[in-house]
C-alpha cells in the first residue's frame, strides 16, 4: 500500500515536470491575459514597441516598419524565450538570443540600441497604461 503511494506521487511529480518543460517553450496570449505597460516608438515612430506585464511573466513585442515582429519573454521562473514573425509567415520562430539580436540589429537598428543599452537611439516613451 505504501509502495502504490509514493509510486503516485512520483508519477504526479513527473507529470507536473513534464508539462511545466512542454509549456517553457510557448508563448502565452500576453495580448489577451498580461495588462499593457507601455508603448515606445523608434526608428522616427516606424517601430512600436509594447510592454505587457503578467503575474507570472512579461512581454516585449516590438512591431518594426517592414510589419516583422520581434518578441522577447521573460517568466518569472527565469525562463527567457525570443522569437520573431516575419511579415506572410504563418507562426513564430524560436531564435536563440544572439540570432534574435542579428535579426533585430538589420530590422530596426534603433531599437537594438535601445535593447542593448546603446547611445544614440532614437526610441522614446510615447504612451503609459497605468
Amino acid at each position: 500500500m505504501r509502495i502504490s503511494k509514493t509510486f503516485s506521487a512520483m508519477l504526479a511529480l513527473l507529470a507536473a515536470t513534464v508539462s511545466s518543460v512542454a509549456d517553457a517553450g510557448t508563448l502565452p496570449d500576453y495580448t489577451t491575459e498580461a495588462e499593457k505597460v507601455n508603448l515606445r516608438e523608434c526608428d522616427a515612430s516606424t517601430t512600436h514597441v509594447t510592454f505587457y506585464r503578467a503575474t507570472t511573466y512579461y512581454v516585449t513585442e516590438a512591431i518594426t516598419k517592414s510589419g516583422d515582429a520581434f518578441i522577447m519573454f521573460y517568466s518569472t521562473r527565469g525562463d527567457v524565450h525570443f522569437w520573431v514573425k516575419a511579415v506572410g509567415s504563418e507562426g513564430l520562430i524560436e531564435l536563440s538570443r544572439e540570432k534574435w539580436y542579428e535579426r533585430m540589429e538589420q530590422a530596426s537598428l534603433n531599437y537594438f540600441r535601445h535593447v542593448r543599452g546603446l547611445p544614440e537611439s532614437d526610441c522614446y516613451l510615447a504612451e503609459e497604461y497605468f
